[in-house]
């Protein structure tokens, strides 16, 4: 009935070689499926934040569109933006190798646009809300049409990445 006595001692070895390796594989593929769910997870994290930015912007394009943004309010708005373009373009860089200056037009171009605006700087001291001319609307309009895409290639760099 002891069938554990039949074994030789090198029939042992080789059970607790393949109970080990066994145990190893099975260690290793969750260490491989934890690593890969976090970087999915991390991908996941930083395209959020991009989609944010998108959002915010074309919020606040929208409210100037609308005539709904008092221009003394629109200037801190775009520092804030700034730092947080400024934030997640550094770990976007240093994990992902996409260049930090991906959304410069709308950290510098945009803001340059909305802000050397002459509607907008006669409302400047009003504290009422900009009204822009329709060539305004149109230049703000133009400028998006031209650089929205730079905000889903950064989502496109982020997941294509290994």
């Amino acid at each position: 009935m002891r069938v554990w006595f039949l074994f030789q001692a090198s029939d042992w070895i080789d059970l607790v070689g393949i109970l080990v390796d066994a145990l190893l594989a099975v260690w290793i593929i969750n260490r491989l499926k934890d690593r890969s769910a976090n970087r999915r997870t991390l991908k996941d994290h930083f395209i959020e934040e991009i989609k944010g930015i998108r959002a915010e912007y074309a919020k606040c394009l929208s409210n100037l569109y609308s005539s709904k943004s008092i221009a003394a309010n629109v200037l801190p708005w775009f520092k804030l933006m700034n730092m947080k373009i400024d934030d997640v373009a550094k770990h976007v860089h240093r994990k992902y190798k996409i260049d930090r200056d991906k959304l410069r037009p709308y950290q510098i171009d945009l803001r340059e646009l909305v802000t050397n605006n002459d509607d907008f700087v006669r409302h400047f001291n009003s504290g009422r809300p900009v009204v822009f001319t329709t060539q305004s609307k149109n230049e703000l309009m133009m400028f998006q049409q031209s650089n929205v895409h730079l905000f889903n290639d950064i989502i496109i760099s982020i997941n294509d990445f290994d």
